[in-house]
């Protein structure tokens, strides 16, 4: 009796010892200071972590997680990498030497599939192509995460998405896999009658600016609203919005508004930056960076990202080019407030 006693006391110990498995990322990108972010692209890990590169430019990141998890990895450049952290994998960032200037994740057999697909599907030269890889693949496994990221990027991350082609790829895969919190709501957002992004109401918000002013969607009303995603450490997305300064000194303060949406984790380098730059419009930064509430509901991927929501917080056109963006307050501008002139004058006659 007292032989059973200690060897289940043995056995609690090695259990109490026995280290959650985890998954390490590194590499080094060359300059010391750089700052990357590490978010997850569903549930499953539900946090941002900020990794500072050591003065040689090198980096280490560490996640626990007994379950093959989807991760983004934002770099400073603005670009990001899908990685999939696989338990007990130590994977590597490293220079794609087919690629100068792409970096690529080596290490763990889901990232190695992803990027075989992927790699495949970007090359394919016609959209016919790209689909027969996305279908094939999904013929082949199933059950496998790489399907999320495939559907994303390459079925609803593009222009135009084809909403039944969508549902068709995602009846395809296997029972569990369809069951995903991100597929669930991507059936939501089709089968809604308004599920087009384009004419959908801006969801409701309630943000503090940099100036301490509360705001809500209610501060736009009557007015053309031009919505920006960026960040600070994101340095094509700063170059936009100078860009966007220089715009709209030619528009009608009057008729149009600007509210720029940070993803900044670090809200002291937010508040450093739209100082420094001297960002029009009202800016606001909630820390949650990638997990911000509307850029989860849009499923923003890319920075900079411009939605142009009309004087009823409608929106009418959706991630913006600045060299679109003049043309299309223009012929709104004309929409919603000349013609709107021209009828109270007809009724004054």
């Amino acid at each position: 009796m007292k032989k059973t006693v200690l060897f289940a006391i043995a056995l609690l110990l090695l259990s109490a010892c026995k280290e959650t498995p985890r998954y390490t990322i590194g590499g080094n990108f060359g300059n010391g200071g750089d700052t990357l972010y590490l978010f997850g692209l569903d549930s499953r890990y539900d946090r941002i972590d900020e990794i500072v590169c050591d003065e040689q430019g090198a980096f280490l990141a560490t996640v626990e997680t007994d379950t093959i998890t989807p991760l983004g990895l934002a770099l400073p450049d603005g670009s990001i990498l899908t990685l999939f952290a696989e338990p007990g994998t130590d994977a590597e960032l490293i220079t794609d030497s087919l690629k100068t200037g792409d970096w690529i994740v080596k290490g763990g057999r889901e990232q190695a599939i992803w990027d075989s697909i992927s790699t495949l599907i970007t090359a394919a030269e016609s959209n016919s192509g790209k689909l027969v890889h996305i279908e094939n693949f999904a013929r082949e496994y199933p059950f496998d995460n790489a399907n999320i990221e495939i559907i994303r990027r390459f079925l609803i991350d593009i222009p135009n998405p084809d909403n039944g082609r969508t549902l068709k790829r995602i009846k395809s895969l296997g029972g569990t896999l369809q069951d995903h919190e991100f597929f669930t709501s991507i059936r939501e957002q089709i089968d809604n009658k308004n599920s087009n992004t384009q004419l959908k109401m801006f969801p409701s918000f309630n943000y503090t600016t940099s100036e301490g002013e509360k705001i809500t969607q209610k501060k736009y009303k009557d007015k053309l609203l031009v919505v920006n995603f960026w960040a600070s450490w994101d340095s094509l997305s700063l170059a936009e919005l100078r860009e966007q300064n220089h715009l709209f000194e030619t528009c009608d303060t009057s008729r149009l508004s600007v509210l720029n949406i940070s993803l900044d984790y670090d809200t002291a380098a937010w508040k450093k930056c739209i100082t420094e730059d001297s960002i029009n419009g009202d800016n606001v930064c909630d820390g949650k960076a990638w997990n911000n509430e509307i850029v989860k509901r849009f499923n923003i991927r890319n920075l900079t990202f411009s939605i142009l929501v009309s004087p009823y917080q409608r929106i009418e056109m959706f991630d913006l080019d600045n060299s679109d963006l003049k043309n299309a307050i223009d012929s709104l501008s004309k929409k919603y407030f000349d013609k709107e002139k021209e009828r109270k004058q007809t009724r004054k006659k």
